[in-house]
């Protein structure tokens, strides 16, 4: 039997991280979001001036906490304007992106009871494969919204447009609804109401 894997892909701001860690806890298997990975090279470049490193480690899941080389991050501390303008211009990058394929490929081997896993081209590219792929969208500025309290109003409603602009037009796995994704609309759905839709489409699987 294959691996359960569910990939989650969208813009920003549609809610993917909130869903992703509410099937987990309904199904009982790893979740992780591909973004933070982005984030925490992003932050390491920032404080060394440096893509290059030796080690990466994932030290901790829940609450997230990784070290690179001798620097450790935590989550809380990866959300902020400057890291999500500069994260989101990295991840142009096929090098950087090639990295961080990799390291999810670690995250889904090491991931004993299966992964829900969250990004931009999740279902796409770096799992094609996935046991069930869905597209979470929401309307502009519900997302704007979203990222902005997210940010601690250190975003705007321009920075969001500005984001999807270079997600969706980026040369390197740009974001696409994945081939046999189900397309999810998160603007009055509930958390809930969106896991059983998800859990109904499971089952058909």
């Amino acid at each position: 039997m294959n691996k359960l894997i569910i990939t989650i892909d969208g813009p920003s701001g549609s809610g993917k991280t909130t869903l992703g860690r509410a099937i987990s806890q309904k199904l009982d298997v790893t979740f992780f979001s591909s973004g933070s990975i982005y984030r925490v090279i992003t932050k390491h470049f920032l404080d060394t001036n440096s893509l290059g490193f030796e080690n990466f480690e994932i030290i901790s899941l829940e609450p997230l906490e990784i070290r690179i080389d001798q620097h450790t991050y935590i989550e809380k501390d990866l959300y902020t304007k400057e890291l999500n303008t500069k994260s989101s211009e990295l991840a142009q990058q096929i090098e950087i992106r090639e990295t961080v394929d990799n390291i999810l490929k670690f995250v889904e081997s090491s991931a004993e009871n299966g992964l829900v896993v969250e990004g931009r081209d999740m279902g796409s590219v770096v799992f094609p494969d996935a046991t069930l792929k869905i597209y979470l969208d929401a309307d502009e500025n519900i997302r704007s919204t979203r990222r902005i309290e997210q940010s601690n109003n250190q975003e705007t409603t321009e920075d969001i447009v500005e984001r999807d602009r270079r997600d969706i037009t980026r040369k390197n796995s740009p974001l696409v609804v994945p081939k046999d994704a189900i397309t999810l609309k998160n603007n009055t759905s509930t958390v809930d109401e969106l896991v059983d839709e998800v859990i109904k489409n499971l089952e058909l699987q």
